[in-house]
């Protein structure tokens, strides 16, 4: 085994030592196809059923000679006795070193330097979360829309987790069905343990329960493309995601045509919510052509952008100046 398979089975015992029953250590043993070394064991069940102090001794001898044997079965162990959330509740900050950090080096779905953000949505909703991805791609987001961005060869539950535990924010669709969609109700349950700011669309439902706090964005009827500039707007107003979006923003605008850079520039300064030296950045690295700059001139001197500095006068010049 190599050291983070010794690590897990270490966390296994410790759950099998204070959860297991009987009836348990024989699902382990058909789980694994190990029964007859749980059942042969001379002294595992007599010293679980008195208490005795020998049997934490016992679960390791009997685990250890299970999982040597083939280690492959340690995952399976734990999704089917839930040993992850339990060691998730029991120790957080191990857990998220053990459990967590060979995920999060998978998620290799995100737009490199965009804000990341997780849609959660009914399956049902998938063509128009598609739109809403490619319209937040434009404003230098990286939407992970699950159906869409998990790959075949790939475990689904691993790339939800995986973009679950690397996003900037979640947003939610909620609509009617959204409620009773056991993923959509972890998936807002993972983004507040995290306390991930949450931003719920309101579609045809309230937001609920503990992140009723927040104020959706009502979206009803609305296109897409208007949603997403809704949702960018919702995150130039929150100060610990400014400076983030407007970096990837500034990206994005270099890579859309003259048409699109035009519009979406002209939507930001209409917003009034960032500063002209913020604006000012944004024109400098959007890569605007001639033509670009000039259909934009108005804001371009409004901010003062793309001014070559003042050239400092040499100290030599002022020896002739006079008082």
């Amino acid at each position: 085994m190599n050291p983070s398979d010794r690590k897990k089975v270490a966390v296994i015992t410790k759950y099998v030592t204070e959860s297991f029953s009987e009836s348990d250590w024989f699902a382990l043993g058909q789980l694994t196809g190990q029964l007859k070394k749980i059942s042969d064991h001379p002294r595992l069940f007599r010293s679980m059923s008195f208490g005795d102090d020998d049997y934490e001794f016992c679960t390791a001898e009997v685990l250890d000679a299970i999982f040597v044997e083939d280690s492959s079965s340690i995952p399976e162990v734990i999704e089917h006795f839930d040993i992850d959330l339990w060691y998730q509740q029991k120790s957080p900050e191990k857990y998220q070193k053990l459990f967590v950090a060979s995920t999060v080096k998978s998620a290799d779905f995100w737009i490199d330097g965009y804000l990341k953000v997780f849609v959660s949505h009914l399956s049902s909703n998938r063509t128009r979360m598609s739109s809403l991805k490619v319209g937040l791609a434009n404003w230098g987001v990286s939407a992970f829309i699950a159906h869409e961005d998990i790959e075949a060869s790939r475990e689904w539950r691993d790339e939800v987790e995986a973009g679950l535990e690397s996003m900037d924010v979640l947003v939610a669709v909620v609509e009617p069905g959204f409620k009773e969609s056991d993923w959509c109700v972890q998936e807002v349950g993972f983004a507040l343990g995290r306390k991930i700011d949450i931003i719920p669309l309101r579609a045809g439902l309230d937001p609920f329960g503990f992140f009723g706090k927040y104020q959706g964005i009502p979206i009803k009827g609305k296109v897409p493309e208007n949603v997403a500039g809704e949702i960018t707007q919702t995150l130039l107003k929150k100060p610990q995601h400014r400076n983030k979006i407007l970096q990837s923003m500034s990206k994005a605008f270099a890579t859309l045509n003259s048409q699109k850079k035009i519009e979406l520039i002209s939507v930001v300064d209409s917003w009034s919510i960032v500063t002209d030296v913020q604006l000012k950045t944004v024109l400098e690295q959007a890569s605007l052509s001639e033509f670009e700059q000039k259909q934009l001139k108005n804001l371009i001197a409004q901010v003062g952008a793309f001014k070559l500095p003042e050239s400092a006068i040499p100290v030599d010049e002022f020896d002739d100046i006079p008082f």
